[in-house]
């Protein structure tokens, strides 16, 4: 009776769900594949901790192996700086709680052939910060930096390196009889004397290093932060314009010309090509140094040849030749940058404005450039450009595919193309020594 009124009951509960389980186990065993996560574009889980950011946002990702005893480890990063004034940035943050030690995985279920594949993700944080605060605490890390290496620090009695060919005689012979005696302690006191009386005589002269360093401060070129840890850092707005020339230029011009779809009208094939994608963009600071590119190419064409240096317009004639669309102060102060006190341009300040040219165009195409536009709005050869990039530390390759694709260019076209590209560790040029001249 129990079992009939249990039947009935459950008739009158009407008719059996239709709704069936999102994974049915159909196949009993479930086969379980652990997949690497080794490529940068994997997925990974954000935390945006307190923080609303607009969803258009691109990231730029970039990946560091570390080599520890214990086995390599690898660190992830996102950054953006597609906002006008904010930097967003997302890496790992172990700050030693039980939390941060967790590992986490996502996993892909395939009910047809009941495999599931589980895949190790990084989880990352999202923050942001104004990217003013972020080039001041640059420039005080870098200030501390310096106040720190003296050059007590740096002082070595480097004998063998600096001393003359008679003084490293001398030193070998020394070292020679004292082996032959075996009068240890004796041989150990004439050596000290030695290199005392040697160290007062090269105290003042410098190290391998601090002629390294000397010669690298003294080349033209927009100083490298040589401690960054990622590409973006290696060089800021303020190193390579200046907080001056980035207040005075303007670019609601462009902003206006482009949003109406009339264009704009530029005698720079770099700058022409990019100014439309960056205003859709709204990247302001990437139109300004757009800006700054041309001003630069401005002032390279206006400048006559001449006997050992170029020759700059007077004043007067100079604010008319830069165009109407320049303030005189904005072309006074590019001038007044890169120009000779006599108001010329020789070699190295021509160098100079090439350099930070090339460097402020690393950051507008995010430190992949094709350098064939800059060679031609510049007029000058291919060798003299893959020079100036590979001053400021670039890798200079052939376009691979996937960069042919991005220039829309053929294989046969990508002859004429170099994409420099700003990597870490940075490589810079290698002073050449040559055999030492005969007498």
């Amino acid at each position: 009776m129990g079992t009939d009124k249990k039947r009935k009951r459950q008739e009158q509960g009407g008719e059996r769900p239709s709704k069936k389980a999102a994974i049915a186990p159909a196949h009993g065993n479930v086969k379980v594949q652990y997949v690497d996560n080794d490529e940068m574009l994997g997925p990974i889980i954000a935390s945006t901790p307190g923080l609303k950011f607009p969803s258009q946002i691109t990231f730029k990702s970039y990946k560091r192996t570390k080599l520890l005893p214990e086995g390599s480890h690898t660190d992830l990063l996102l950054q953006s700086s597609d906002h006008s004034r904010l930097d967003y940035l997302a890496r790992e943050e172990k700050d030693g709680s039980a939390e941060s030690r967790l590992k986490d995985y996502i996993g892909v279920y395939d009910p047809a052939t009941a495999k599931m594949q589980l895949m190790p993700v990084k989880r990352v944080t999202l923050r942001s910060s104004l990217r003013s605060e972020a080039d001041e605490l640059h420039n005080r890390q870098a200030r501390i930096e310096a106040a720190q290496s003296t050059f007590t620090a740096k002082r070595h009695a480097l004998a063998a390196e600096f001393g003359s060919k008679r003084s490293r005689k001398a030193i070998e012979d020394m070292t020679q009889n004292a082996i032959q005696r075996g009068d240890a302690a004796k041989d150990e006191g004439i050596a000290q004397n030695v290199l005392q009386g040697m160290s007062g005589a090269t105290a003042a002269m410098p190290t391998s290093e601090e002629l390294a360093a000397a010669v690298d401060e003294s080349k033209p070129r927009p100083k490298a932060n040589m401690t960054a840890e990622y590409p973006i850092d290696v060089y800021t707005v303020d190193n390579v314009v200046g907080k001056e020339l980035m207040a005075l230029i303007e670019v609601s011009d462009w902003v206006s010309a482009s949003e109406a779809g009339t264009g704009v009208e530029v005698r720079s094939r770099f700058v022409a090509k990019r100014i439309s994608k960056l205003v859709k963009n709204k990247q302001y600071q990437k139109l300004k140094l757009l800006r700054f590119i041309l001003l630069c190419v401005k002032l390279n064409d206006i400048a006559k040849p001449g006997r050992g240096a170029k020759k700059i317009p007077p004043k007067g004639k100079f604010e008319t030749a830069m165009g109407d669309d320049v303030p005189a102060s904005l072309s006074n102060t590019i001038r007044r940058k890169f120009a000779s006190e006599t108001n010329e341009l020789p070699r190295w300040n021509i160098d100079n404005l090439m350099t930070h040219a090339c460097a402020a165009a690393l950051m507008v195409d995010d430190f992949e450039v094709d350098v064939n536009d800059l060679r031609e709005d510049f007029k000058i050869e291919n060798k003299q450009i893959k020079q100036y990039f590979s001053e400021l530390g670039c890798r200079l390759n052939v376009p691979t595919e996937a960069d042919r694709n991005k220039l829309k260019i053929t294989k046969a076209e990508s002859n004429s193309h170099t994409i420099a590209k700003l990597r870490l560790p940075l490589r810079f040029p290698t002073l050449r020594r040559g055999p030492p001249k005969g007498r």
